[in-house]
Protein backbone atom coordinates (compact mmCIF):
# COMPACT_ATOMS: atom_id res chain seq x y z
CA UNK A 1 0.00 0.00 0.00
CA UNK A 2 3.06 2.15 0.53
CA UNK A 3 3.72 2.39 -2.84
CA UNK A 4 0.26 3.21 -4.05
CA UNK A 5 0.16 6.32 -1.58
CA UNK A 6 3.20 7.37 -2.76
CA UNK A 7 1.63 7.39 -6.66
CA UNK A 8 -1.44 8.57 -5.04
CA UNK A 9 0.64 11.92 -3.41
CA UNK A 10 2.72 12.29 -6.33
CA UNK A 11 -0.39 12.31 -9.08
CA UNK A 12 -2.69 14.57 -6.37
CA UNK A 13 0.91 16.90 -6.07
CA UNK A 14 0.92 17.60 -9.59
CA UNK A 15 -2.29 18.20 -10.43
CA UNK A 16 -2.73 21.13 -7.80
CA UNK A 17 1.18 22.03 -8.88
CA UNK A 18 -0.56 22.73 -12.52
CA UNK A 19 -3.49 24.26 -11.22
CA UNK A 20 -1.70 27.05 -9.12
CA UNK A 21 1.49 27.75 -11.09
CA UNK A 22 -0.01 27.24 -15.04
CA UNK A 23 -4.00 27.95 -13.64
CA UNK A 24 -5.04 24.75 -15.22
CA UNK A 25 -8.73 24.17 -15.44
CA UNK A 26 -9.00 20.84 -15.69
CA UNK A 27 -8.56 19.52 -12.40
CA UNK A 28 -12.31 17.91 -11.96
CA UNK A 29 -11.54 15.82 -14.85
CA UNK A 30 -8.05 14.63 -13.80
CA UNK A 31 -9.12 13.63 -10.33
CA UNK A 32 -11.71 11.89 -11.92
CA UNK A 33 -9.42 9.25 -13.19
CA UNK A 34 -8.16 8.80 -10.12
CA UNK A 35 -10.96 8.14 -7.74
CA UNK A 36 -10.45 4.56 -7.82
CA UNK A 37 -6.98 5.29 -6.21
CA UNK A 38 -8.85 7.83 -3.39
CA UNK A 39 -10.98 5.51 -2.74
CA UNK A 40 -8.64 2.62 -2.16
CA UNK A 41 -6.72 4.79 -0.07
CA UNK A 42 -9.67 6.37 2.18
CA UNK A 43 -11.06 2.58 2.95
CA UNK A 44 -7.83 1.40 3.58
CA UNK A 45 -7.28 4.74 6.56
CA UNK A 46 -10.18 3.85 7.37
CA UNK A 47 -10.46 0.30 7.74
CA UNK A 48 -8.15 0.14 11.56
CA UNK A 49 -6.29 2.88 13.53
CA UNK A 50 -2.84 2.46 11.60
CA UNK A 51 -1.29 5.22 14.09
CA UNK A 52 -1.83 3.78 17.44
CA UNK A 53 -3.14 6.98 18.45
CA UNK A 54 -6.28 6.91 21.26
CA UNK A 55 -9.40 6.09 20.15
CA UNK A 56 -11.26 9.43 19.90
CA UNK A 57 -8.39 11.29 17.97
CA UNK A 58 -8.41 8.24 14.89
CA UNK A 59 -12.38 8.61 15.12
CA UNK A 60 -11.77 12.55 14.75
CA UNK A 61 -9.76 12.11 12.03
CA UNK A 62 -11.89 9.30 10.38
CA UNK A 63 -14.70 11.65 10.32
CA UNK A 64 -12.42 14.29 9.19
CA UNK A 65 -11.61 12.62 6.07
CA UNK A 66 -14.91 11.44 4.94
CA UNK A 67 -16.04 15.78 4.64
CA UNK A 68 -12.85 15.76 2.64
CA UNK A 69 -14.07 13.06 0.52
CA UNK A 70 -17.73 14.56 0.32
CA UNK A 71 -16.45 18.25 -0.49
CA UNK A 72 -13.73 15.90 -3.14
CA UNK A 73 -17.71 14.75 -5.01
CA UNK A 74 -19.54 17.81 -4.57
CA UNK A 75 -16.74 19.79 -5.59
CA UNK A 76 -16.99 16.87 -9.00
CA UNK A 77 -20.64 17.31 -8.99
CA UNK A 78 -20.68 20.91 -9.76
CA UNK A 79 -17.12 21.18 -11.34
CA UNK A 80 -16.34 23.68 -8.43
CA UNK A 81 -12.49 23.80 -9.04
CA UNK A 82 -11.50 25.49 -6.07
CA UNK A 83 -13.58 23.80 -3.46
CA UNK A 84 -11.87 20.34 -5.63
CA UNK A 85 -8.25 22.05 -5.18
CA UNK A 86 -8.67 23.13 -1.60
CA UNK A 87 -9.99 19.34 -1.09
CA UNK A 88 -7.33 17.34 -2.61
CA UNK A 89 -4.60 20.36 -1.68
CA UNK A 90 -5.28 21.03 2.17
CA UNK A 91 -7.27 17.71 2.63
CA UNK A 92 -6.98 14.44 1.26
CA UNK A 93 -3.54 15.52 0.82
CA UNK A 94 -2.25 15.94 4.37
CA UNK A 95 -3.18 12.55 5.38
CA UNK A 96 -1.26 11.17 2.53
CA UNK A 97 1.68 12.71 3.26
CA UNK A 98 1.38 11.28 6.83
CA UNK A 99 2.32 8.14 5.08
CA UNK A 100 5.04 9.74 2.58
CA UNK A 101 8.78 9.58 3.22
CA UNK A 102 10.18 13.24 3.31
CA UNK A 103 12.86 11.61 0.40
CA UNK A 104 10.80 10.60 -1.78
CA UNK A 105 8.97 13.65 -1.05
CA UNK A 106 11.72 16.22 -1.41
CA UNK A 107 13.12 13.46 -3.97
CA UNK A 108 10.06 14.55 -6.74
CA UNK A 109 10.50 15.88 -10.25
CA UNK A 110 9.25 19.43 -9.74
CA UNK A 111 9.93 19.70 -14.00
CA UNK A 112 5.90 19.67 -14.82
Amino acid sequence: MEEKIQSLYQKLRDISALYLIYRMQNNVEQVKKIIPEIQEFVLWFLDENRFGVEEELYQGMCQNIIVILDDILQAMEQEDIVLLHDAVAYGLMEYLQLFVEEEQEEGTDDNL
